[in-house]
């Protein structure tokens, strides 16, 4: 039993959990001030999405289950406090390519070592995801203004940062984890402002995780010099 759970996840990744499961139970047992079901849900997101994280730096197709458990809370979160980016890149976005990420890292899955098979980028098209990447943020932070939404650069940055990220995790590249930690650091800021510590807490260590997922992931990929990536 002992070695089938390190070979799920490492000692730092089942410490990870463990952190997120003590602060969901301090903080909806101290949480005055919101209601029952928001707690509920709140803590939901919160545990669902660092298994998702965790496992995904792992290289563990199971991240896509609970993943999915997320979005659709994290969803209602998102919505209630107002953070429409949020809502529109879980619903719009995440919900649909859990299913595709499902298929695709199905196919290029290493059964043997229960680890899905890395790549990395080349200079090239580094830069041409990351012009696009800073294009997508200004532009997005125009329809968040028109909207009406809270912290809209945060909101913009979180969003379209995560719009690639999530792509270039579905496409098996290391480089996802730089988009994330970026990701992370803004919308712990985001959810500071807001005053949910339990999601700040959860960003933070999702924060921790991406760090240790770029280490992962720059062991276990491999140079595609240019390459197409095969789906």
């Amino acid at each position: 039993m002992k070695e089938k759970l390190k070979r799920y996840m490492t000692p730092f990744q089942w410490a990870e959990v463990l952190a997120i499961i003590a602060f969901t139970v301090y903080f909806a047992l101290t949480n005055k001030m919101d209601p029952w079901w928001y707690i509920l849900i709140d803590s939901l997101a919160a545990v669902c999405g660092v298994f998702c994280v965790v496992l995904c730096a792992g290289g563990k197709k199971s991240q896509y289950y609970w993943g999915l458990v997320n979005i659709l809370a994290y969803i209602v979160i998102a919505m209630i406090n107002k953070y429409y980016g949020e809502v529109m890149l879980n619903g719009l976005y995440y919900l649909p390519t859990q299913f595709i990420g499902l298929w695709v890292w199905g196919k290029h899955y290493k059964q043997k070592e229960d680890q899905v098979e890395g790549l990395r980028m080349d200079g090239k098209h580094i830069a041409i995801w990351s012009v696009c990447s800073v294009a997508g943020i200004f532009l997005y932070k125009l329809v968040l203004d028109a909207l009406g939404g809270n912290a809209t650069l945060l909101d913009s940055m979180s969003t379209v940062l995560s719009i690639v990220a999530n792509a270039l995790m579905v496409l098996r590249y290391r480089e996802q984890w730089a988009l994330w930690i970026v990701v992370d650091v803004v919308t712990v800021i985001m959810w500071i402002i807001a005053g949910d510590f339990l999601m700040t807490v959860m960003w933070a260590i999702y924060l921790i995780n991406a760090v240790y997922g770029w280490i992962m992931w720059s062991r276990m990929s491999q140079v595609t010099s240019g390459e197409e990536v095969q789906v």
